[in-house]
């Protein structure tokens, strides 16, 4: 056998430098495999299954627990987590960076042991995913075909990620909030609460991510593509009841009884109205925080996060919808406490005591931060935001952000 000693040094120290040549890891090896329809319902029926609100709360699951997200992130997570677990590409824009793509083939974190690699990768790409983002990864779909991993996207405001259907035609949403922190999410059996306005950019509305094949081709040339929403929404003049009636028409695999929907949006209203309350405190333990470091004012970005203007607003319609629900059924004689009944407890000018226990107890509203024993009900947040009481200013007084005092907040503060 002939020794590798008679080899000269140069081949030697040539063969050396091939061996230890560098190897750039990405987060994670996508190999072969690619997204097709299969592929496509195994993520419909995974986030049916696995999507809970605790997702990144859960220290059974290392890798993603407490993996800070707002609404955004949480559903830019969704598909990633699903195609990091089954080894399939992901790849999105890098937000206004031209041709410049966030995707698992990255080497940012080669140096890092597999098991982080997910966690810095969900961090770079928080930080640079939005709302206005799902206009270029995700495209719009029939109303008919919404599924479970689909999403809702209101640009520059909020998005829901679909996580089922019920039997009546009604979306299980889930969202997370502002500003991206660790936490859980919020599950609603509800449809977000927006119409599709866009019909000309279409960068609003029920939508589905691309394939990372796809990312470039224009939205018109995605598999499963389709404008009837924005048409649909046109059609009803951009009113919520008549366009999520044309929704659950072709998702429902039963009607809705009018005490169901009722009381369906009972719960719904109460559930939009204490994400208020955490807005309202983490907003103001915020400014206590920056007054106690000096400053008296929010930046711009502080304000943008922190401020409830279109939130409020929202909130605002919910209640008017709920209101033309309740008095649909017409005249009521049963005695005993239905929904109907319930709703409009909310509205009615007079009151009887024991009808207002009962709101009490169906949703009280725990505003005082530190004191939980005291609350308001639906009623009482209706006539103060209905009078125009409620201030979206993050910079005003507690009480002057829940409308219980009849002097207007003017503030020194630059809004935004």
């Amino acid at each position: 056998m002939r020794s590798f000693s008679g080899l000269s040094k140069a081949v030697v120290i040539s063969a050396s430098i091939f061996f230890v040549q560098p190897s750039f890891s990405s987060v994670w090896d996508s190999g072969s495999n690619y997204w097709n329809g299969n592929w496509e319902v195994k993520y419909q029926n995974w986030v049916a299954k696995n999507w809970k609100p605790n997702f990144f709360m859960s220290p059974a699951k290392p890798e993603y627990n407490r993996i800070p997200h707002d609404c955004a992130d949480a559903i830019y997570l969704m598909r990633a987590t699903f195609a990091y677990e089954n080894k399939l590409p992901f790849k999105i824009h890098y937000l206004n960076k031209k041709d410049k793509y966030i995707e698992n083939t990255m080497t940012n974190w080669d140096k890092l042991p597999q098991d982080q690699r997910f966690r810095a990768f969900a961090a770079f790409m928080n930080d640079r995913v939005g709302t206005r983002s799902f206009a270029v990864d995700s495209f719009p779909i029939a109303l008919a075909q919404i599924k479970a991993g689909d999403l809702y996207t209101e640009p520059g405001t909020h998005s829901y990620a679909m996580t089922g259907i019920t039997e009546t035609g009604v979306t299980a949403i889930m969202s997370s909030t502002t500003p991206a922190s660790p936490k859980n999410m919020i599950q609603l059996y509800s449809y977000p609460f927006f119409i599709p306005h866009d019909p000309v950019g279409m960068t609003d509305g029920y939508r589905r991510f691309k394939w990372p094949r796809n990312i470039d081709k224009p939205m018109q040339q995605q598999p499963g593509f389709s404008n009837e929403q924005y048409v649909i929404a046109q059609k009803v003049g951009l009113n919520y009841i008549p366009f999520t009636e044309e929704i659950a028409k072709r998702l429902r695999r039963r009607e809705e009884p009018l005490e169901e929907k009722t009381m369906r949006l009972m719960h719904s209203l109460c559930s939009f109205a204490k994400e208020r309350v955490n807005y309202v405190n983490d907003g103001l333990n915020k400014l206590n925080t920056i007054k106690s470091s000096g400053r008296s004012c929010m930046n711009a970005t502080e304000y943008d996060y922190f401020s409830t203007p279109s939130r409020d607003k929202r909130l605002h319609r919910f209640f008017v919808e709920v209101s033309k629900i309740a008095y649909s059924g017409g005249e009521l004689t049963e005695d005993e406490v239905n929904a109907q009944v319930l709703a409009r407890s909310i509205f009615h000018p007079d009151l009887p005591a024991e009808l207002l226990k009962e709101l009490d107890t169906f949703c009280g509203l725990a505003i005082y931060p530190n004191d939980n024993s005291k609350h308001i009900n639906l009623r009482q947040l209706w006539e103060t935001l209905n009078a125009g009481k409620v201030s979206s200013d993050p910079h005003a007084p507690f009480d002057n952000r829940w409308g219980l005092t009849d002097t207007a907040f003017k503030g020194s503060c630059k809004t935004y």
